[in-house]
């Protein structure tokens, strides 16, 4: 067994290099990866089935008569493309765009590793199904067969819609109540007004070395009620707070940015598609958003705002913004294109409230941003495709909107 996984191997790699050239040329002419990486597999596939028929299998050949044994060869082809084939294609379709669009890796890297997980299942499946003996005569390829098209069918399956209940948003709105409480003492001055102020000893002395290297600083917050967490029954609440530093920015500068939404199309594409100021009153926007958001899926959202700007001292100005309105689009850029029934959608993003503390000092201003939002719980089945959206997004978008805002304040200047 040990020589001829040992010449299983050799073969795969052979046509593995084979794969992997295709794949660069394909991906460097314009293929999409997915596309790209499926051509790829299927050039390889066949290789490898005559490969391991000639040399890895070579002991288990039909024999005479040569109709016969070109019978079981195509016969054994079929096979090979049913387990094998169908182990790799599927492999490639489920773990590639995770390890891509999950993990950042760079689609090559990604690729090996694609390749390494399904080398085992591969061998496993060709020499128990594929290149059996007269012995094994009783085949498991109905049942294999089943399982990939149930992981096909589950690679593709579309997410229900969730609606928002209203025990739901009643969690969330007592979530916010209390955060916005704490908020309010800072605002007065009966707690530090930026988060960092609030670390100890070296953990603040090194959050503050990372801002003036120009880093964004995130956590993640829990907002407890008398000691105990608050449950979100059908959905689920992301709580994060994010900070940069902008050297030389003034606080009206940067209010001044924050204020310019016609713009934020341009600064902050392409998680917002479109922006406009829908209406005004002194200090209060109401401000139109298309925001688009990827992570495995992508989805598009119009959103309406409310937006309140509040300046407490001469050097501080603190900005709260919620949710009035977000609809979930169906088939976006296209002639199909429409809204989905508001709180009854895919229930990725049902409410965000973003709270922005901005403190100017002599070096510069501090930004922070605290994002509050609710989206669906994540459902059974579904949770490589919806979990790294609705866990991953909401901190991802802060580190991107503040970074995105400390590059525009600096090109500024």
């Amino acid at each position: 067994m040990k020589i001829r996984f040992a010449a299983f191997s050799a073969v795969g790699a052979a046509g593995f290099v084979l794969q992997l050239g295709m794949l660069w040329l394909l991906t460097s002419g314009g293929v999409h990866y997915l596309v790209a990486t499926a051509l790829a597999t299927e050039l390889a596939i066949v290789l490898n089935f005559f490969g391991h028929e000639r040399w890895t299998w070579s002991d288990r050949r039909a024999g005479a008569p040569a109709v016969r044994e070109a019978r079981e060869t195509m016969s054994r082809f079929f096979r090979f493309h049913l387990t094998n084939g169908a182990i790799s294609l599927v492999g490639g379709v489920l773990l590639m765009p995770m390890l891509i669009e999950m993990g950042q890796m760079h689609y090559l890297i990604a690729n090996v590793l694609t390749v390494g997980i399904c080398a085992f299942a591969n061998f496993a499946a060709a020499d128990r199904i594929v290149f059996r003996t007269g012995l094994q005569k009783k085949s498991f390829a109905p049942l294999l067969a089943m399982a990939l098209a149930a992981a096909v069918v589950g690679s593709n399956t579309p997410v229900e819609a969730a609606e928002l209940r209203a025990d739901t948003l009643d969690a969330f709105n007592r979530y916010v109540r209390l955060t916005e409480s704490r908020m309010d003492n800072e605002m007065r001055g009966q707690a530090p007004f930026l988060w960092v102020d609030q670390l100890g000893g070296s953990a603040r002395d090194e959050a503050y070395a990372r801002l003036k290297r120009g880093d964004v600083v995130v956590s993640r917050l829990v907002t407890l009620d008398k000691g105990r967490s608050i449950e979100s029954p059908g959905g689920l609440i992301h709580h994060w707070t994010g900070t940069t530093f902008i050297p030389g920015a003034t606080v009206e500068r940067t209010v001044a940015l924050m204020q310019g939404y016609e713009r934020y199309q341009e600064i902050y594409a392409p998680n917002v598609q479109r922006s406009h100021t829908i209406s005004r009153q002194g200090d209060r926007f109401t401000v139109y958003l298309r925001l688009f958001m990827k992570k495995v899926i992508g989805v598009v959202l119009n959103t309406e705002n409310d937006v309140q700007y509040a300046r407490l001292t001469p050097s501080r100005v603190h900005v709260r913004s919620y949710s009035t309105r977000i609809a979930e689009v169906r088939d976006p850029g296209t002639k199909a294109e429409a809204e989905a029934p508001v709180g009854n959608d895919s229930g990725f993003l049902w409410r965000f409230n973003n709270y922005c503390s901005l403190e100017g000092r002599a070096e510069g201003t501090y930004v922070q941003c605290e994002s509050v939002s609710l989206s669906r719980a994540i459902p059974a089945g579904l949770g490589w495709i919806v979990g790294p959206f609705v866990t991953s997004i909401p901190r991802e978008s802060l580190e991107f909107t503040l970074g995105s805002m400390r590059k525009a304040l600096v090109r500024l200047q």
